[in-house]
C-alpha cells in the first residue's frame, strides 16, 4: 500500500514537471515590474543628454521606417533602421528627480520645448507658448524609470490600460520576454515587454491595434542596454513607433548622477509664470517644429479613440 502511494506521489511530481516544462513558469507582472527597477538601479537624481531624431510623416503616410518595418505585419521582430529617413535632430536634456519628478529642455534656432512631469501634473511649454493640452505622449517612455518602488509603478501602469494581473511568456528577437498585460502573442492590449533574463524593458504598446493584424497604434522599444557609473542600467536607444511608422529615436550620448536640483526647475507653477497663458497657440513656422507639432496632435488621436 505504501509502495503504491509513493508511486502514485511520484508520477504525480512527475506529470507537474512535463506540464511546467511544456509551458514554463510565468512571474507575476508586478514581481517583474519590481526586478526591473532593481537592475536599473537608477540614482534618485540623474541628468541625461541625448539627441532626439524627429522622422517626417511622408506623403503616401509612410516612412522607410515604415518600409521596413512592414505595412500591416504586426511581428515584432521587423525593425527598421533609426538612421535611413533623415530625421531633423535635436539636442535633448532630461532630468530625473525621483520618484516622480522629470523635466526635459530641447533649444535649438528655430525650435524650443520645456516638458515638466511633476506630482501627478504636467506642463508643456513649446516655442515659448503653454499649450492647452500638456500631456507629452511622446514622453511616456520614462514612466518605467520615474518610480522607486514597485507599488507606484504598478498604480500608474494600470492606470495607463496595463493589466497587472496578466503575465506571460513570449517572444522577441529569438529571445523570451516576460509580458505584462496580456496573453502572448496578443497585441489587442496594452503591455509591457521585460527581458526574461535581466528584467530590462525592452518594449512597450501603449496604445494596441485598432484591428486584428495590425501594428500596434503607439509602442515604444528600449534597446542598446547601457551601464552608467558602473552599476546603473539605461537605454542607449529608444524607439517610437505609430502604426509601424518610425516616427522619433531617442539616442542616448551620456548619463549622470547629479545632487542639488533646484526644485524650482521641477516647479510647474513657478515655471508656468514664465510663460503665456495656455489660450495662446505657437505660431505656425513650419520644419521640425511643426512635425513635432503634428506628431503631437497625431498620437492625441491615436491614444484618444478606443480600440475595435
Amino acid at each position: 500500500m505504501l509502495r503504491s502511494a509513493v508511486i502514485f506521489s511520484l508520477a504525480c511530481l512527475l506529470a507537474a514537471a512535463v506540464c511546467t516544462a511544456a509551458s514554463g513558469y510565468v512571474l507575476p507582472a508586478p514581481f517583474v515590474a519590481g526586478q526591473m527597477q532593481k537592475h536599473l538601479n537608477l540614482p534618485d537624481q540623474m541628468e541625461i543628454t541625448q539627441q532626439l531624431h524627429v522622422y517626417p510623416d511622408e506623403a503616401d503616410g509612410k516612412s522607410q521606417g515604415a518600409e521596413r518595418l512592414g505595412k500591416t505585419s504586426a511581428d515584432p521582430e521587423k525593425v527598421s533602421d533609426p538612421e535611413a529617413s533623415g530625421p531633423a535632430s535635436f539636442s535633448q536634456t532630461v532630468r530625473y528627480s525621483r520618484p516622480g519628478a522629470y523635466r526635459s529642455d530641447i533649444n535649438a534656432p528655430d525650435f524650443s520645448q520645456i516638458y515638466i512631469e511633476s506630482s501627478g501634473s504636467q506642463l508643456f511649454v513649446l516655442d515659448g507658448k503653454i499649450l492647452e493640452d500638456s500631456r507629452q505622449w511622446y514622453a511616456c517612455y520614462k514612466d518605467l524609470f520615474m518610480f522607486s518602488s514597485r507599488p507606484p509603478l504598478v498604480r500608474h501602469l494600470e492606470q495607463l490600460g496595463v493589466d497587472m494581473n496578466i503575465s506571460s511568456l513570449g517572444r522577441l528577437n529569438k529571445k523570451t520576454v516576460y509580458v505584462a498585460g496580456a496573453g502572448y502573442p496578443d497585441l489587442s492590449r496594452a503591455q509591457v515587454w521585460f527581458d526574461k533574463n535581466t528584467f530590462l524593458p525592452v518594449r512597450w504598446i501603449v496604445a494596441p491595434a485598432k484591428k486584428t493584424g495590425q501594428q500596434p497604434a503607439f509602442e515604444i522599444r528600449y534597446l542598446d542596454w547601457q551601464r552608467f557609473d558602473d552599476r546603473i542600467r539605461y537605454p542607449g536607444k529608444i524607439e517610437f513607433y505609430e502604426n509601424g511608422r518610425l516616427a522619433r529615436a531617442v539616442t542616448v550620448e551620456k548619463l549622470d548622477r547629479i545632487s542639488g536640483v533646484p526644485a524650482s526647475d521641477f516647479d510647474i507653477s513657478t515655471v508656468r509664470k514664465k510663460y503665456q497663458s495656455a489660450s495662446e497657440v505657437p505660431e505656425n513656422r513650419g520644419g521640425a517644429a511643426e512635425e513635432v507639432r503634428r506628431q503631437i496632435e497625431e498620437f492625441k488621436k491615436i491614444y484618444e479613440t478606443p480600440t475595435q
